[in-house]
């Protein structure tokens, strides 16, 4: 019984942890010069398009900017005077779980259960994308990419939203 337990506690463990992650991934362009960038601003026309709530917005671009002040760069006065233009994109998309419901019970002739209704679970799921643009010379030379951010109770989005900014960011600058 111990031993059944201890597996049920694994399980669950290893349940809650992954629906708490965002995959990541990203690209660069292996001949840009990371050093000299310093400054960025947010490509105004690509955030007013951006399908997201206005909190939403703000905490994507407050968690990019902190993120960033963070790693030592600074925020530029306009688009003309950055560095690097930062243009965000986002989605989601709608899934429905279906799990099956199963009560075990052991009996004199094993473990037995009852089968219920399927029990249907709904959720968003999101994917952000982090665009950084030479400025100067108007080329993509770093892009970043969370998906499985799980957006299923409202309430956790001021928390997963920052926690999956930072987590795309920490490939940025990348480690040639």
């Amino acid at each position: 019984m111990n031993k059944i337990l201890s597996i049920l506690g694994m399980v669950m463990l290893l349940a809650l942890t992954s629906c708490g992650t965002v995959s990541v991934s990203s690209d660069y362009d292996r001949n840009a010069n990371f050093t000299q960038y310093r400054t960025f601003a947010f490509h105004d026309k690509g955030l007013k398009d951006l399908k997201m709530n206005d909190l939403d917005k703000r905490r994507v671009v407050g968690a990019i900017q902190k993120n960033l002040e963070n790693k030592g760069f600074q925020v530029a006065s306009d688009e003309n005077s950055a560095d690097i233009i930062i243009n965000i994109s986002a989605k989601t998309e709608n899934h429905v779980d279906v799990m099956p419901w199963y009560t075990p019970w052991w009996g004199p002739w094993g473990m037995n259960g009852y089968w219920y209704s399927p029990r249907m679970v709904n959720y968003k799921d999101g994917t952000l994308v982090l665009d950084f643009v030479d400025a100067k010379n108007n080329i993509l030379v770093w892009q970043g990419v969370g998906s499985g951010l799980n957006l299923y109770r409202i309430t956790d989005k001021a928390e997963r939203i920052p926690k999956a900014v930072d987590e795309i960011l920490s490939k940025y600058p990348p480690k040639k």
